[in-house]
């Protein structure tokens, strides 16, 4: 670190410290001090959570003095059901300490060490924006706009001129010629690809059906964690589950925290084998004749011979798979199903009968049961219990899918027109830049053209985490990172120092959402059946040079094609006016909404409307099928997929992968019968908690405090290498090794061990020590969506 820059951090730190012994004060005589600390303020404005947890929630943050002294959040209205209101977690309303804390990223930087060593110097403004001009200048005349990519982000993924990948960064490279774009997510893309190719499109019901069903099935789903805010899935699962009087069933390999006090039934499962638990299911169903048949032979196509397409192979049925007909030979009976997931014959028996005679039955998944290497097919089985069951399309019942928000009122968003049509997988970025050459459409799933034309030589990590501590084998990755001339630019746009831009060459410090203003867009939202709205209201000026993207993109519009392309980019608008065209533009398209105006939004922030009737997924195209035909090749559900079995002719897959039309149980790498458990006989994995959204939150002190890194391990697991809860412990494979601290619960099953995903890694000798999920997990893709399947991992775990 340089003189000056140290120089200015102390200051910094400082002016943080002062925020600090003041928020220490009022902690000492908490009765008082809130006395006083309202007596005092000055005001209070209005702000929303950008970060990508999927609930975007309402913040008061109160003001004094040009520092934000503490955060609030909804409080008006009386806060019934239907009038709820849009309350932060404890995370949100935490923020200032993310604004005030001692790293924030406050002047550009510049690399001036090795890649990966964290050493940068200060720099100006002018010498950040030519940098990454003169390199796309030069890239672009070599390689072409391929060359040229943003990477996957979440960080402000709620913003619309703050966001990282489809706002600002967008319009400038598209304006520019374009960029390589990438499909799917780190979040969804195994079920995004399993549902286009079973219904097609990624969708489900909104989570108010569980008022009206009889049964409610979940699988992998945890929405009071994941949807912590107060008006979003979390909430209202809680509510409907209480409201409706449904029996609540858990599949789950823990027992997370959306199962305390509302779940009937917890049944552990050994992870990635969902689909093995519905072909016995299945088995039991049409032994006992429970199917919907006639929802079966109406609706779909290939779950019984009768109903297969043109070309698909003789044989070749769901059912005929489960009754054993099929190529395996094998009958997917309750003892196959319970030998492979590790529950009891007798309540794979049971359940079958249950989801049968429970009509509606609200069948959900999470989206960790797609996480897995054969995450395509798991997602596809659970749909395939809703049809089977004939719960799909009606009100009370749902499609397997996540559950979403019934309406959607959109706000305008920036334009971002991007000429480039080839798009990779968004998990396969790295081979963009070491192989390249090799990414064609059938081997690595290339899409818009049969191959890439380019190396990828230019990088944007525009506020994520994904170069490293996000995505897959850490370690290796950091491999690729290395190696500057491969990837030629790195820029990395942030808040504060990451393990990702570590391996920056350029570091641009950007303004917080409480530093800039700016909409919330409501589709990044799961809200359920109440709309709202939102408004980031400036709060406070940025942190030392920071800035806004779009101010960024501005000036480099300007290094990039004189006045006349930085006009282009602006249109001659600055980022408040922007905002106030797009709002206008938002007014008209929703004009029977009666929208206020402009001045009215930001001073209020936040704009709630009336619940509305609960989306029912496919309720049209059950209704009237022929006039309402689902996006598939048949029109139908496809049970039996024409996409998958196409593709299974023509695509080059990695050594024990396959492509299946069925949505059978797959063995995979590091899966539940992968003989290298005899080596590393513990099921591992990362799930979501309270303690941070992603990576987003750890650097806020006071959460991280009750939230520590731990891993858990089952009592009978622990006694076995004699470990207590409080030890250090290591989770270890060919990979890499963590090392965090162990908490022994019955609330994981055995043969399963979990941590908390999004831990930020820091190695010490080799050890990360701080326990993230991705120095365990592997870089291969998935067959189908070549997303991170990256909760099919195995280790052993020893004291450390």
């Amino acid at each position: 670190m340089s003189a000056e820059l140290d120089t200015n951090r102390r200051n910094f730190l400082k002016w943080s410290g002062l925020v600090a012994s003041s928020c220490a004060s009022l902690a000492a005589n908490p009765i008082n001090a809130a006395s006083n600390a309202l007596k005092d303020e000055e005001y209070y404005g209005v702000n929303g959570c950008p970060v990508n947890c999927g609930s975007k929630c309402f913040l008061r943050p109160h003001i004094k003095n040009g520092v934000i002294t503490h955060i609030e959040t909804d409080n008006e209205g009386d806060d019934e059901y239907d009038k709820r209101q849009i309350r932060a977690c404890v995370r949100g309303r935490s923020t200032k300490y993310r604004l005030y804390h001692k790293d924030r990223l406050l002047y550009p930087l510049k690399r001036v060490g090795k890649r990966g060593e964290g050493k940068f110097k200060r720099i100006s403004w002018d010498e950040a924006f030519t940098t990454i001009a003169d390199k796309l200048k030069e890239v672009k005349e070599k390689y072409g706009n391929e060359a040229i990519y943003i990477a996957y982000a979440t960080g402000t993924t709620g913003g619309v001129l703050s966001r990282g990948t489809s706002g600002p960064w967008a319009r400038l490279l598209g304006l520019y010629g374009g960029y390589l774009r990438y499909y799917n997510s780190y979040s969804t893309a195994q079920i995004a690809e399993g549902f286009t190719s079973f219904y097609g499109q990624n969708t489900g019901s909104d989570i108010k059906n569980l008022e009206y069903a009889k049964l409610g099935l979940f699988f992998g789903s945890n929405p009071v964690t994941t949807r912590m805010g107060g008006a979003g899935t979390g909430y209202s699962y809680q509510e409907m589950a209480r409201k409706g009087g449904a029996k609540i069933i858990h599949i789950d390999p823990c027992y997370n925290d959306s199962m305390v006090g509302v779940c009937d039934e917890w049944i552990p499962i050994a992870p990635g084998t969902d689909a093995a638990l519905i072909a016995g299911m299945a088995y039991v169903m049409i032994k006992e004749n429970l199917l919907d048949r006639e929802f079966l032979d109406k609706y779909c196509v290939g779950f019984s011979s009768n109903t297969l397409p043109d070309g698909a192979p003789k044989n070749g049925s769901y059912e005929d798979y489960v009754l054993g007909n099929g190529d395996d030979k094998t009958a997917k009976t309750p003892k196959w199903a319970s030998q492979i997931t590790k529950i009891p014959e007798e309540r794979i028996i049971k359940l079958a009968r249950e989801v049968s005679a429970a009509k509606p039955c609200y069948i959900e998944q999470g989206w960790g049961v797609q996480r897995h290497q054969n995450g395509e097919q798991s997602s596809r089985a659970i749909a395939t219990l809703a049809c089977m069951s004939g719960n799909v399309g009606i009100l009370g019942g749902n499609c397997g899918g996540n559950a979403i928000t019934s309406t959607t009122y959109m706000i305008e968003t920036l334009p971002c027109p991007n000429p480039v049509k080839t798009a990779i997988p968004c998990f396969l970025w790295y081979e963009g830049i070491r192989n390249w050459d090799k990414m064609s459409d059938v081997e690595y799933g290339v899409r818009g053209a049969s191959r890439l034309k380019a190396p990828i030589k230019v990088l944007f990590n525009t506020n994520g985490n994904c170069l490293t501590n996000q995505h897959a084998d850490i370690q290796s990755t950091a491999k690729i990172l290395e190696d500057d001339t491969l990837c030629e630019l790195i820029i990395d746009v942030n808040i504060t120092r990451t393990h990702s831009n570590s391996y920056a060459d350029i570091i641009l410090p950007d303004a917080m959402h409480l530093e800039q203003n700016d909409f919330l867009r409501p589709n990044a939202a799961y809200m359920s059946n109440r709309p709202y709205m939102l408004f980031n209201k400036k709060s406070v000026q940025p942190a030392g040079e920071c800035m806004s993207v779009y101010d960024m993109c501005t000036q480099i519009a300007l290094k990039l094609g004189g006045e006349s392309f930085k006009e282009e980019f602006t249109q001659g608008r600055t980022q408040d006016q922007w905002l106030e065209y797009l709002w206008g533009k938002t007014r008209e398209k929703l004009s029977d909404l009666n929208l206020p105006d402009f001045e009215t939004f930001k001073e209020k922030g936040i704009i709630k409307f009336d619940t509305v009737k609960p989306k029912v997924a496919f309720k049209e195209f059950r209704d009237d099928p022929q006039n309402n035909p689902l996006k598939t090749p048949t029109g139908k559900i496809e049970i039996f997929s024409t996409r998958l079995y196409n593709m299974s002719k023509t695509w080059k897959l990695l050594p024990g992968q396959q492509i299946n039309a069925l949505p059978v149980f797959e063995d995979v790498l590091m899966g539940a019968r992968d003989r290298l458990r005899k080596k590393y006989p513990l099921q591992f994995y990362g799930f979501h908690y309270k303690g941070r959204t992603h990576s987003s939150f750890w650097e806020s002190a006071p959460i991280r405090e009750i939230n520590p890194q731990e891993i858990w391990i089952n009592p009978i697991d622990a006694d076995k290498r004699g470990i207590k809860t409080g030890d250090k412990i290591q989770a270890y494979n060919d990979i890499g090794t963590i090392e965090v601290t162990a908490r022994v619960t019955a609330r994981v099953m055995p043969g399963t061990a979990l941590t908390y995903q999004g831990g930020w890694c820091k190695f010490k000798n080799g050890v990360d020590v701080g326990g993230c999920i991705n120095t365990l997990t592997s870089m291969q893709p998935t067959a189908i969506a070549k997303g991170n399947g990256v909760h099919s991992v195995l280790v052993e775990i020893k004291k450390a």
